[in-house]
């Protein structure tokens, strides 16, 4: 569980949490208060894999290409729970 803005107490599952976005709020469990993202650092976490899809596609090897989305997904899901922070919304 990741710890409510609102509240400072655990609110959010980590499954809401990979899904959450800046256009779609989680509900705290716990205060009921809306949690969301900041919007550039929630777009910037997709860098890595839009980079990837971009090289998946410029590349004839499909194993490659399969592994640079791979890689860039991992990223992404690594910089979505570790550097964009929880916000009030």
């Amino acid at each position: 569980m990741y710890t409510c803005p609102h509240c400072n107490q655990p609110g959010i599952s980590w499954t809401r949490r990979a899904m959450l976005g800046p256009a779609v709020p989680a509900t705290c469990q716990n205060c009921g208060g809306k949690i969301g993202v900041p919007w550039v650092k929630s777009f910037a976490a997709v860098v890595p894999f839009l980079i990837g899809v971009l090289f998946a596609q410029n590349t004839s090897n499909p194993v490659l290409g399969y592994a640079t989305v791979g890689i860039g997904a991992v990223a992404m899901l690594a910089l979505h729970f570790t550097w964009v922070p929880l916000v009030k919304k």
